[in-house]
């Protein structure tokens, strides 16, 4: 099997004055940067700032207007670097031992050798995955793992890690940086491109700050901290606060009984105006809860009421009926297909129209997302970040008449800023009434949003928690699968 020379010199990755324009827009405006061998360099930057956009001319996917990046005393080539994008686009019908060497010199190797050596990777990297899984099998989580693990597989001078931790657990980015601390062992270099300032402290042995199109300071990890990162940033101090706002005693939702594989049932109610926050292992029957209230898979219920009213929700038609608004997921044709649902909302389509309707709308939604970042290409112009994607999602789906929200990961791809303002959203719905379930991986973002916390653990309702209460530390464990918590 291919692979690069494990025992090279200890050259820096040097990137000088690295420029790029769309149009008339200057998103990277003279970049420079030195990362060391075996150094993981964290690069954090508002929405926008220009950090995909470095790692894609550092890819090869797009062309500097100026500038250069060498490593030992030349030009740094596209063969040498390999990123893991913040959008992952993998085909599913692949397995996982493919997906890891799909651009690895492997042809001419039996599928026995090419298996093995896809297993012993997983099992360097710690992973439980096996690798004849198929992609399309596997949740979003474990796709995003088996990237890390490709960069312990099929090592480059330089690896690129974009935003890849958004939708990982405690346990997930154990893993990551497990693997990612091996992945330099052999002197190679990473950038860690995140929004997680927590998180690239935790991680990253020296951290880059973009603002303006520019890296206006590179600090040690050991001296930093999230507000000296979010004052370079933003150009002041940006603090997340749980949010305060009144909550109703009147049940908005009551489910009843939901069988979601446990020895005991799910039982629980979602108040008028409540943040209601879902904490849960993998296993734990948190996204068998999820898709059963968003109709995707209808479960054994005793019964749900809406607003004191007994309702069916037996298919996601049934969720836009009831007027249940979902945000999930990244941008690709899932989330396209909630985003479609949302929209049916509005026009209160016949059932028997229904799945047809979300199928020809969402076709349109991808159509005009693809269409934006072709136009982005042919015309030189940038196209929306992630997160500003995400942000107007999230905006347009609070505009609509829903009275019950479901947010899956709701600021995945988020700077700071974006997700203070976020929160002032949510207080705005949850003021109207509207109430919300909410997903997500960030331990410390699900303390911040939620009202009340349930935990489920083992396929059933296992606590109810005030998050005033409880810590990160303990939702971290709980997330892990370890029940009860021990802190």
């Amino acid at each position: 099997m291919t692979t690069l020379a494990m025992d090279a010199p200890d050259y820096p990755i040097a990137i000088e004055g690295v420029t790029k324009s769309f149009g008339g827009v200057e998103v990277l405006r003279g970049v420079d940067l030195e990362l060391r061998p075996g150094e993981i360099m964290g690069l954090v930057g508002r929405n926008g700032v220009g950090k995909s956009t470095l790692a894609a001319v550092l890819a090869g996917s797009l062309t500097a207007d100026a500038g250069s990046a060498h490593y030992a005393g030349a030009a740094l080539e596209p063969w040498q670097v390999s990123i893991i994008e913040q959008q992952l686009r993998l085909d599913p019908t692949l397995n996982v031992a493919e997906a890891m060497f799909r651009q690895s010199d492997v042809q001419h190797l039996p599928e026995a050798e090419v298996m093995a050596a896809a297993r012993r990777a997983l099992i360097e990297a710690g992973s439980a995955l096996d690798p004849e899984d198929r992609l399309g099998d596997l949740q979003e989580s474990d796709r995003r793992l088996v990237e890390v693990v490709r960069l312990l597989a099929d090592p480059r001078q330089l690896m690129i890690i974009d935003e890849v931790s958004t939708t990982f657990n405690a346990r997930e980015t154990e893993d990551l940086r497990f693997a990612a601390r091996r992945a330099t062992g052999g002197h190679r270099s990473i950038l860690f491109i995140t929004h997680r300032l927590d998180e690239a402290l935790d991680l990253c042995d020296r951290i880059a700050v973009m603002r303006d199109g520019k890296v206006v300071e590179v600090v040690s990890s050991l001296t930093a901290t999230t507000e000296s990162l979010s004052e370079a940033m933003f150009g002041r101090v940006v603090t997340l606060r749980p949010r305060s706002a009144p909550v109703s005693a009147t049940s908005l939702l009551s489910v009843t009984g939901l069988d979601v594989g446990g020895e005991q049932p799910v039982s629980f109610d979602l108040h008028e105006g409540e943040v209601l926050g879902l904490c849960g292992a993998r296993d734990s029957g948190v996204s068998e809860l999820v898709h059963a209230l968003t109709g995707d898979t209808p479960l054994p219920v005793a019964g749900i009421t809406l607003e004191g009213e007994a309702v069916t929700l037996a298919s996601p038609w049934d969720a836009s009926r009831l007027r249940i608004g979902v945000l999930a997921g990244a941008a690709d044709r899932g989330s396209d297909t909630y985003f479609a649902r949302n929209l049916m909302m509005l026009d209160d389509p016949a059932q028997e129209d229904y799945d047809a309707q979300v199928e020809d709308t969402a076709a349109i939604l991808v159509a005009f997302r693809e269409a934006d970042e072709q136009a982005s290409r042919l015309f030189n112009r940038p196209a929306l970040s992630v997160g500003q994607r995400r942000w107007r999602e999230l905006r347009e789906l609070a505009a609509e008449h829903s009275r019950m929200l479901i947010l899956i990961e709701p600021t995945r791809g988020m700077d700071l800023s974006a997700r203070e303002e976020f929160t002032a959203l949510l207080n705005e719905v949850t003021g109207r009434g509207v109430g919300v379930l909410v997903l997500a991986s960030d331990e410390s973002e699900l303390l911040l949003l939620s009202d009340r916390i349930l935990v489920l653990a083992h396929q059933q309702v296992a606590a109810e928690w005030n998050p005033i209460d409880v810590t990160v530390e303990q939702l971290a464990e709980v997330t892990r699968g370890e029940w009860p918590p021990t802190r």
